[in-house]
């Protein structure tokens, strides 16, 4: 128990060296900017963001050229440190304004304690080992594997190797310093950052706002948000980012000094080198533009040095992950617009496949299944499902239309209005996921905090908006509860239960992963058929197909007429060993023809030897 308190303490002590590191480094990046921040607290939310980019690029550097090394890795550590800290001593504190009066409401007192619980909730999540699905798959696992071959390679199979990955970068970090709950950790600390940006624009840019707190509640609550605010996930980042150039655009807005628009540019651009969801976000930066342009009644050539700027900034921060997937697989977007670009690793069908398959998420694409798409996201969406695979919860759906009965709406509301407006458009017209709609979230919680404030003087409403609210936080709250107590994470942050009985009793196959670490030879290969392609738990050289996990066995099964056929094909590949489900091989679920399980199954009585079996979990021997 003791050396697990030990890794629990080191995790929090490098999270806490983390916040002073790319404190520091923004704080650096920005001292000759002299941007009039309002506190010291706005400062510190846009330095870190800054910092974050910085660590994050040098890592992309060292990638490039294979210095995915200890040596390298720890150099390039140290000598971020020495600039942070010359960020702390020696960057110029700017201006600040007087320090406003928080938490003046006894409700506004209780949602801050009820934060300060959710707070701890996810803490408590976040030291445990990783049992993200997407984690397991992609966002540690592809950095695990480029620090094994010591820089940027090609992962068959896997196509969202080659996605944005700058926060992937960072998780590598944690990686390599830790494991995968500092990796964690990190995404955590994204969240402490959110709502430290969240609190500081609404204290000093909407002094009218009186629930501050509560709106951090509301973001912090959606149950989509809480789910992965503990996880190695990149959404927070890209929240984080997002959130970032919106707040800089609006400084800028009120005020057009220049840096405000860089800075606006570079988080857009951070935000792009994150997540393929945030390629909306530079057109709403050029309209926004040009908005401002009309309103402020610039003159043409300064409007259009204004939007080349924004753009040439946007792409240079932004760019360098798709150059990087233009080199490797020839196409900046993949494996998106295959029809345009093509793709290495990827094929026509799989293409077509993955199209389908992001049409299909949500409950519908016609007209009446958009006109109802508000209804169904508060009421009917669902963790882990093709129906949406989140949960907003009650909140939005009955608070936003209360909006209508507020007069003359500031124009920082009517901002965070329209982007959310048009980011939701953007969100209903591609891959209908809630995890990629976190991004308006704050916005939409700063929104509704401000709604509330708006109508309280009208006492029978706010006490009507008031149970709506309760109501809401009442319903997620459940459903967080339900998820902590499903996970039960005291025993093993404490060290009453092991990693490995934590990650058995959360993960069905861990312990064929777990049983193939420990006894396949280090020379093995294995070929994983519809294991959820949970490749950072194996230590052992594998293959799965990231999407579509039985398009390569069932290709190769068509092609084929013998079971010596199928033999030679994997074998000349060089895998040794076959793990899969049974359930989709011969169960209901099974996408395989009967032509298909009768060749799979001859081969299997011809050519391989059972060498474990649990649950409904295969691992073959290939003789």
């Amino acid at each position: 128990m003791s050396d697990v308190l030990l890794q629990q303490g080191l995790t929090l002590l490098n999270l806490t060296i983390l916040f002073f590191l790319v404190g520091g480094l923004g704080r650096l990046a920005l001292a000759r900017n002299a941007l009039p921040f309002s506190s010291f607290g706005e400062m510190i939310f846009y330095s870190a963001g800054i910092g974050f980019g910085i660590v994050g690029y040098c890592v992309f550097f060292l990638g490039l050229f294979n210095g995915f090394r200890p040596l390298p890795i720890r150099l390039s550590l140290i000598v971020l440190l020495i600039l942070s800290l010359a960020g702390w001593l020696w960057a110029t504190k700017p201006s600040m304004k007087p320090y406003l009066k928080i938490l003046g409401s006894p409700w506004d007192r209780f949602a801050f304690f009820l934060l300060l619980l959710c707070l701890l909730a996810s803490l408590l999540l976040t030291l445990t080992p990783e049992i993200g699905k997407d984690a397991l798959i992609y966002h540690l696992a592809v950095p695990k594997l480029f620090l094994k071959h010591h820089g940027f390679t090609f992962i068959p199979g896997n196509i969202f190797s080659n996605y944005p990955l700058h926060s992937e970068m960072l998780f590598l970090v944690g990686l390599f310093l830790q494991g995968d709950i500092l990796a964690r950790g990190m995404h955590f600390l994204m969240l402490l950052f959110i709502l430290l940006g969240m609190d500081q624009f609404i204290r000093y840019r909407m002094k009218s706002h009186d629930y501050p707190a509560l709106s951090l509640l509301i973001f912090c609550t959606l149950p989509s948000v809480f789910a992965v605010s503990h996880m190695a996930y990149d959404d927070l980042f890209v929240t984080f980012y997002s959130m970032a150039a919106v707040f800089a655009f609006i400084n800028w807005f009120d005020r057009p000094e220049k840096g405000w628009l860089i800075l606006s540019g570079v988080f857009s651009g951070l935000a792009l080198a994150s997540k393929y969801t945030a390629l909306f976000l530079p057109f709403l930066g050029c309209l926004g533009i040009l908005w401002a342009a009309r309103h402020h009644r610039f003159r043409l050539g300064g409007t259009f040095r204004m939007l080349l700027l924004y753009g040439v900034i946007v792409a240079i921060v932004g760019s360098p992950f798709y150059i990087k997937n233009w080199i490797v697989t020839g196409n900046p977007f993949y494996p998106f617009l295959y029809g345009i670009f093509g793709g290495r690793g990827w094929e026509p069908q799989q293409a077509q496949f993955y199209d389908f398959f992001v049409q299909s998420l949500g409950m519908g694409r016609t007209f009446l299944d958009y006109i109802l798409l508000p209804w169904n996201l508060s009421f009917l969406a669902k963790m882990d499902s093709i129906h949406f695979d989140g949960m907003i919860g009650p909140i939005f759906i009955v608070t936003l239309p209360f909006a209508i009965g507020i007069r003359k709406a500031s124009m920082v509301l009517k901002i965070m209005g329209i982007y959310c407006f048009l980011m939701f458009l953007f969100w209903a017209s591609a891959a209908q996921q809630i995890r990629y709609l976190i991004p308006i979230f704050p916005f939409l919680a700063i929104i509704t905090g401000s709604i509330l404030t708006g109508y309280q003087r009208k006492k029978m409403v706010f006490y009507l908006l008031s149970f709506l609210i309760a109501g809401s936080l009442a319903f997620n709250g459940y459903n967080i509860v339900k998820e902590f107590r499903r996970i039960a994470p005291v025993n093993v942050v404490i060290g009453k239960e092991s990693r490995a009985e934590f990650l058995d009793r959360m993960l069905p196959s861990y312990g064929m992963f777990d049983y193939m670490n420990r006894h396949l030879p280090p020379d093995a290969k294995i070929f994983l058929i519809y294991m959820k392609n949970w490749t950072f738990l194996c230590e052992k050289e594998c293959y799965s197909d990231s999407m579509f996990e039985s398009y390569t066995i069932q290709k190769l099964l068509s092609q084929a007429s013998t079971p010596a056929e199928v033999f030679s094909a994997l074998t000349g590949k060089g895998f040794t060993h076959i793990l899969f489900d049974i359930n989709y091989i011969y169960g209901p679920p099974s996408t395989f023809t009967p032509s298909e399980q009768a060749l799979f199954q001859a081969f299997t009585h011809e050519h391989l030897v059972l060498a474990k079996t649990d649950l409904s979990y295969y691992l073959y021997r290939i003789r």
